[in-house]
């Protein structure tokens, strides 16, 4: 039996959630057993229910180091074979106490990059990887000086049974929503940075002459209550929906018409393999983790950030393009179902593990899924 430690801390959001979830759901449970351990509280609350304990280790903020104890009792008392550190801030605490295969989750190369440094001091030869959601994660690495042996690319998995049952749910009617809605759902954590304001303020004004469209603030982050002040001041009706944590986004981008992607700058792009997945008309600006998956009008529609121009005009003029939006949709689903598959997420999962706790590279009999989309 091969027991798997996984560790989390502050940063854990609905992609790591996921992550853990459908490791401890598709690998055989005759050879993996899953052990969950939070460096702050905030992770049972984000990882909901669960079947499996979570092991809250004491902290000494912001001193991670001094939880290295905590953890390396943990690992010997239970008699873990490999942590799976899922941030790398969870990764630098992990390596600091102990000498067990060490595996790192990235989903953002924004993280990726800020956090280089740190990943370049833990880096080793052998029993170290770096899992990347994107060809763009690992590439930022690399950039920053991460040995491109360590770092191999595992795209997010899929659950397309899940969408096919909430797509035949009431969660548009639970939510206050009917078939005549047309939903924008924005990526989650809503924020500032993303252009999330910019967003908002577009379907609003495209809401004013065509009616119906409402936009889709997912999760609980501190720029929502901005975003809905922002709304109930404008001139103009702005309707908008704010599950809170009640509704996953998962569930959220399953019900929806559109997503829309407003980063200047590089984003995680777990967010539009669900929206592939899921037949959602995908509309985002065009960086570069973006441009790895959508090709504008065969899966989905780009615009650019100019300076000094408003995006708006652009999401706008997207929206109202609805002859390419069956097109989009249909292929970007079709190409989810060869990349985003969570067979194959937990298959490459596995092998990753293999090779780390045999001391083979870390690319050993793994291919990025997405290669030849």
């Amino acid at each position: 039996m091969i027991r798997i430690l996984h560790l989390l801390d502050a940063s854990t959001g609905w992609e790591q959630r996921l992550g853990v979830t459908h490791l401890m759901d598709r690998l055989p449970r005759d050879r993996y057993e899953h052990v969950l351990a939070a460096l702050h509280p905030s992770v049972a609350d984000t990882l909901g229910p669960i079947d499996a304990p979570i092991h809250l280790l004491r902290r000494f903020p912001p001193f991670d180091v001094l939880t290295a104890p905590s953890v390396v009792r943990l690992v010997h008392r239970l008699g873990v074979n490999l942590i799976h550190a899922w941030s790398p801030r969870a990764a630098m605490v992990a390596r600091a106490v102990s000498k067990v295969p060490l595996v790192v989750q990235l989903y953002d190369p924004v993280m990726a990059t800020h956090h280089a440094k740190r990943l370049r001091v833990i880096a080793q030869p052998t029993q170290f990887a770096i899992a990347c959601s994107s060809g763009i994660v690992r590439r930022r690495l690399i950039e920053s000086g991460v040995p491109a042996e360590s770092a191999v690319v595992i795209r997010p998995g899929i659950d397309f049974g899940l969408i096919n049952r909430v797509k035949g749910s009431a969660l548009r009617a639970e939510l206050g929503l009917n078939d005549a809605n047309t939903l924008v759902t924005l990526p989650e954590p809503v924020s500032r940075d993303a252009g999330h304001q910019h967003a908002f303020y577009a379907v609003s004004l495209h809401q004013h002459f065509r009616k119906g469209w409402v936009t889709i603030l997912p999760g609980n982050s501190k720029e929502i209550p901005r975003l809905r002040r922002f709304g109930q001041n404008l001139p103009l009706h702005a309707p908008c929906v704010t599950p809170g944590s009640r509704v996953p986004f998962e569930n959220l981008i399953s019900i929806s018409d559109y997503l829309l992607v407003t980063s200047p700058g590089d984003v995680s792009t777990t967010c539009i393999a669900w929206a592939m997945a899921a037949g959602v008309h995908v509309i985002a600006s065009a960086g570069y983790a973006v441009a790895e998956l959508i090709s504008t009008k065969v899966n989905g529609l780009l615009f650019k950030h100019r300076p000094g121009r408003f995006i708006g005009s652009d999401i706008i003029r997207l929206l109202q393009d609805r002859p390419s939006h069956i097109k989009t949709a249909e292929t970007a689903r079709g190409q989810a179902y060869e990349v985003f598959g969570l067979r194959r997420y937990a298959e490459q999962t596995m092998q990753l593990y293999d090779n780390v706790m045999s001391g083979k590279p870390p690319e050993t009999d793994l291919v990025d899924s997405a290669v030849a989309m």
